[in-house]
Parts: structure tokens; C-alpha cells; sequence
């Protein structure tokens, strides 16, 4: 995907604003690696000579990227690009190949110009990511305006489970539930009011109302949903105006 991509775009701004390509030395087929790296970590015992697992470990992403300049650059153009790409902070990133697979990513080591002294040449840097994954942009669902009980289905394409964000308006006073027969798993909270506007967030476990001085925590199961890979088959039971906001996750 990276090395077939001629173009990217990084924090906002797409290479296309510079002459650049991005490109490939040497001969041969193209290797990229499809997913991070992992260890094992495991205690060992004496007298056992099965170590005892405990679990895996998967390191952050990451690649090599060199751009070849079509024309002959000039130090304004070479301070541009350092300022574009040497962040201090992670900045999505993805590449014309696949627009749909974003990293969270920023510059190591230092960023290599290799050119023939006549201002021609290419630039080399190394990308590492955030974490092992990448991301979907944003997968935001039709808002349903439940009645009373109503089935639903929401995909997940992605390599891992996912947590959605829900955001819910109560028509009503009641409560709210969200069964994933997939995993039988059920969200609830009670004691809502009517026209009460409520976030879940699955991934941070954040609860926000609209109403001031209200904390919903203690009239929640403490179950956040889980959309697990494939067709995720979920049941809202409770008059409502609900939508899911979130991301395939990717190895």
C-alpha cells in the first residue's frame, strides 16, 4: 500500500502542495510489512521448562518513507517540508493507494536529503506510529429514532473489536438498553429524562448529560459496547434517538 502510493497526505496537507513523488530505490518486488511487530512475554520456573504465558505485546508501526523531487528544489521549499513533516506530536497520515487506512504517526531519527549537489535529489525520514494499528476515517450510522424496540445491524470490517461512541436523545423519561447478540453483551442506563441528551464514549468509558449537575454513572451497568468483527446483530429496547460513531481498527 505505502510503497504503490505516489502521493500522501500528512497532518492535513497532501504532497501534492509540493513537486514531490513518493518513490522506491532498487530493483525487485516491493516488501512491506502487514502488521507491527510482537513479543511474547512469559515468566519462566524453575524445575518447568514450559514458560508460563502471559500475554503478547504488539510494538508501534513502523516504516521507512523517500519522496524524489520532480524539479530542482530551493531552501524556501526545503524549510516548508521540514516544518510540514518534523512534528513533535502524532498527525494522521495516509496514502493515495488507500485513503481509508490512516496511521497516527510522526517523524524518528533524522529526515536524509540525498541529492547530486545540483539540487536534485530525494528525501528519506522514518515514520513510527502511535500503536500496532491503523484506522478507518470515521464510520458514523444513520440516526435511528426508536419507538419502543427496534433491531439493528452495524458492520465492522476492521481486524479487532471496536468501541463506539453513542450518542443518545431520551424521548421520555426511562431508561436505554443496547444488546449485541453477537457477544451478548447489554448496555443500560436508567433513570433518564425526557429530551435528556447523552454521549457514551466505549473506548475512554466517559459518560457526558446535557443536564447540569447530572452524572449518569451510577445509573449505568458499567457495560460498554463492544462491536466485535463482522455483522454485529444489536437490539435498542427504549424510546430514543440514537447514533454510533466509530472506526475500524486494522493490524
Amino acid at each position: 500500500m505505502i510503497r504503490e502510493s505516489l502521493y500522501f497526505s500528512f497532518a492535513g496537507r497532501k504532497s501534492t502542495d509540493f513537486p514531490i513523488v513518493n518513490v522506491s530505490i532498487g530493483s525487485g518486488l516491493y516488501e512491506e510489512a502487514l502488521t507491527s511487530s510482537k513479543s511474547i512475554i512469559e515468566t519462566s520456573t524453575p524445575g518447568n521448562n514450559v514458560p508460563y504465558f502471559q500475554r503478547v505485546k504488539r510494538e508501534p508501526k513502523t516504516f521507512p518513507i523517500r519522496f524524489a523531487f520532480l524539479e530542482p528544489w530551493n531552501d524556501e521549499m526545503i524549510d516548508d517540508i521540514i516544518r510540514w513533516l518534523d512534528t513533535d506530536y502524532y498527525e494522521p497520515l495516509f496514502f493515495s493507494s488507500n485513503i481509508d487506512r490512516v496511521f497516527y504517526a510522526m517523524t524518528t531519527d533524522t529526515i536524509s536529503q540525498i541529492h547530486n549537489g545540483l539540487k536534485q535529489g530525494y528525501v528519506d525520514l522514518n515514520i513510527r506510529c502511535n500503536g500496532a494499528y491503523s484506522y478507518s476515517n470515521d464510520i458514523t450510522t444513520p440516526i435511528y429514532d426508536v419507538k419502543s424496540t427496534q433491531r439493528i445491524r452495524i458492520v465492522n470490517d476492521g481486524h479487532e473489536s471496536t468501541f463506539p461512541e453513542i450518542s443518545i436523545q431520551k424521548i421520555g423519561d426511562g431508561s436505554v438498553s443496547i444488546k449485541n447478540y453477537n457477544n451478548n453483551q447489554t448496555l443500560e442506563v436508567s433513570n433518564l429524562k425526557d429530551k435528556e441528551e447523552l454521549t457514551i464514549d466505549c473506548l475512554t468509558r466517559q459518560i457526558e448529560s446535557n443536564l447540569p449537575g447530572i452524572h449518569r454513572y451510577d445509573d449505568f451497568n458499567d457495560e460498554y459496547l463492544e462491536l466485535v468483527y463482522g455483522t454485529n446483530n444489536i437490539v435498542i429496547t427504549g424510546g430514543c434517538r440514537l447514533v454510533f460513531k466509530y472506526n475500524y481498527i486494522f493490524k
